[in-house]
C-alpha cells in the first residue's frame, strides 16, 4: 500500500512539473527568415499578424540585388477567402484562394518537448519547444519554439511528407506586440482590378 501511495505521489509530481502551453499574442508585427530548401537560399519578410480577424501580411525584403528577380507582398485575408499577391518590381497584383487559416502558435493538443535558454549569460531568455508528436508514433510534422515570458514565436519547423523540398524552417525576430499600422491590411491600389490566378510556387514553399 505504501509503495502505491509513493508511486502515485511521484506521478502527481511529474504531472505538476509539466509546463502548460502558453497563448501567443493575437496581434504582432516582426520579421521572419525562412530557409528555401529548393533554391538553398534564405528569404526574409516583414510579417504583420492578426489572429482575431484571420489576417496575415508578408512583405519580402530585398536583401541582395539580383537582376530580374521579383519580390512579393502577400496579403492574406482568410475571412474574405482572398489572398493578394503583389509583384513589387512590376507593381502587378493577382488574387487567389488562400490556404485554410493556421495560427502561429501552440496547438491545444501539442506535446511539450524541452525547455532551454537561448543566448549567453546575462543576455538570453528561456524558451520552450513543442511539437505535434504523438507518443509511440514516429511522424512529426510541426515543431515550434516560443519564449516563456511572453510566448512570442521564435522558430517553426514544418516537415512535410513530400520530402525536404516541401519543408521549411522559419525564424521570427524583432517581434513587437500589436499592429502599429492597421492600414497594412488594406489591399494596395495595384489590386483594385486584380485578376484571379494560381499562387506561384514561392508562396507555397514558405506559407503552409
Amino acid at each position: 500500500m505504501l509503495m502505491v501511495v509513493v508511486f502515485l505521489m511521484g506521478v502527481g509530481t511529474i504531472l505538476a512539473q509539466q509546463p502548460k502551453r502558453c497563448d501567443t499574442p493575437k496581434a504582432w508585427q516582426g520579421q521572419m527568415r525562412t530557409l528555401n530548401f529548393t533554391s538553398n537560399k534564405v528569404d526574409r519578410f516583414i510579417v504583420v499578424y492578426d489572429e482575431a480577424n484571420e489576417r496575415k501580411l508578408f512583405v519580402e525584403q530585398q536583401i541582395e540585388v539580383v537582376p530580374g528577380r521579383s519580390f512579393y507582398e502577400y496579403l492574406i485575408l482568410n475571412r474574405e477567402n482572398i489572398m493578394y499577391t503583389v509583384d513589387l518590381r512590376k507593381n502587378i497584383c493577382t488574387k487567389s484562394v488562400p490556404n485554410p487559416w493556421r495560427s502561429i502558435g501552440i496547438p491545444e493538443n501539442a506535446t511539450f518537448e524541452f525547455e532551454y535558454n537561448l543566448g549567453g549569460p546575462n543576455e538570453g531568455f528561456t524558451a520552450q519547444e513543442w511539437s505535434d508528436r504523438i507518443e509511440f508514433e514516429k511522424i512529426t510534422s510541426w515543431i515550434g519554439v516560443f519564449s516563456v515570458e511572453y510566448c512570442y514565436p521564435v522558430r517553426e519547423i514544418l516537415l512535410q511528407s513530400g520530402g525536404i523540398d516541401f519543408s521549411n524552417v522559419r525564424d521570427f525576430y524583432n517581434v513587437v506586440e500589436g499592429i502599429p499600422d492597421p492600414n497594412n491590411f488594406i489591399p494596395p491600389k495595384a489590386c483594385d482590378n486584380a485578376m484571379w490566378a494560381q499562387p506561384h510556387d514561392r508562396y507555397l514553399k514558405f506559407l503552409i
